[in-house]
């Protein structure tokens, strides 16, 4: 069942309510993606009743969801984030919620209103608690073994709270991220457009950092091969419309301070993005190459593409990608950039200290 035959058969929408509403509904698989969520559009009846217009999971982790649930009624017992949020034309955050297929979850729910204000729909994004409780038990284990083999209690229990916080950080600048790129589908301006998604890129470099610290035995360091792989893949996911290229990540992985690893993380995205923006046209093919090389006193990292080659106009110095890569590698990793360029595509590289 699709959207338009939802709002055909319980809704009262006019035509033009619900083409506005599909076009909020493709946005739904990228926004699910970048929040690692089941995403929702749910609409009302005369009598009230919520149902289920929209949804779409994530691509890069499980959903919650065995089936597809479009065509159903969402109750007010069950859901009650969606009855509150339509009824107060507010956002609401944080609920917990049970799924048709009598899942919990939380919801965080906020109203779709028309030109006149009014509420014609809301969108939910779910995630499932019985993940996030099988992980805090997983921490509270971690920490009780620690307690066990090791006098220093109180480091155990920092340990596991660290990683609580980093997994609720990580949400959140998923969440920051998915409102900047459907900010970004919005607009008309290209200039605009670019700015939301650069800015999207530098948030998910971000979360990425998060999500390792939160899954991760050592808090105190990040495995950097894993973190450029998420960092990659949130790039094709933001350009996946327009630039249909390969991304390949080669090297030899090695463990950083999560400070550092940050820094790695923006200057990698930095110049993927840029590779993305200004090396390809849109619709044209090609390939990106990412290498990581540690080294006995310095590491280096590569990004080389077969784009078009260097535009010393549109990589001016002050362009603001190129000034963050430059001052983040001079003065947050004490290393050097170096960039050459030419017909067959432009090589960037940039050393750190181990």
């Amino acid at each position: 069942m699709t959207l338009r035959e939802v709002c055909a058969l319980h809704g009262a929408l006019s035509g033009e309510e619900t083409a506005r509403l599909e076009r909020l509904e493709e946005d739904l698989p990228l926004t699910a993606e970048l929040c690692a969520a089941d995403v929702f559009i749910d609409l009302f009846d005369p009598d009230g009743m919520a149902w289920v217009a929209a949804q779409a999971g994530p691509g890069l982790e499980s959903s919650s969801y065995r089936e597809r649930v479009v065509g159903r009624p969402a109750r007010r017992e069950n859901e009650p984030a969606v009855y509150r949020a339509a009824e107060e034309g507010m956002p609401v955050r944080d609920l917990k919620a049970v799924t048709q297929e009598n899942r919990t979850v939380r919801q965080d729910v906020v109203p779709v209103k028309g030109e006149g204000g009014q509420v014609l729909a809301v969108l939910i994004l779910e995630r499932d608690v019985t993940r996030d409780l099988s992980r805090e038990k997983k921490y509270r284990e971690l920490a009780r073994e620690r307690e066990e083999l090791s006098p220093a209690r109180p480091l155990a229990e920092t340990d596991a709270a660290m990683r609580e916080v980093h997994h609720r950080v990580k949400n959140n600048l998923q969440m920051v991220a998915s409102i900047l790129n459907l900010q970004a589908r919005r607009t008309q301006n290209e200039e605009v457009r670019r700015a939301f998604r650069e800015n999207t890129a530098r948030v998910q470099s971000i979360a990425a950092i998060h999500d390792l610290l939160t899954r991760s035995d050592d808090p105190a360091s990040v495995a950097l091969l894993p973190l450029l792989e998420k960092v990659l893949r949130g790039i094709q996911s933001l350009f996946r419309d327009s630039r249909p290229v390969e991304i390949l990540l080669e090297g030899e992985d090695m463990a950083v301070e999560p400070d550092k690893a940050t820094s790695i993380a923006l200057v990698v995205s930095e110049l993927l993005s840029n590779a993305l923006e200004h090396g390809f046209r849109e619709g044209e093919p090609g390939l990106i190459r990412v290498q990581l090389h540690p080294g006995a006193l310095f590491s280096t990292v590569t990004v080389e593409d077969s784009g078009a080659g260097f535009d010393p106009v549109s990589h001016s110095p002050e362009s603001l990608g190129l000034s963050i890569v430059t001052l983040t590698v001079k003065e947050k990793l004490g290393g050097t950039l170096h960039i050459s360029s030419d017909g067959s595509g432009t090589r960037a590289s940039f050393d750190f200290r181990r």
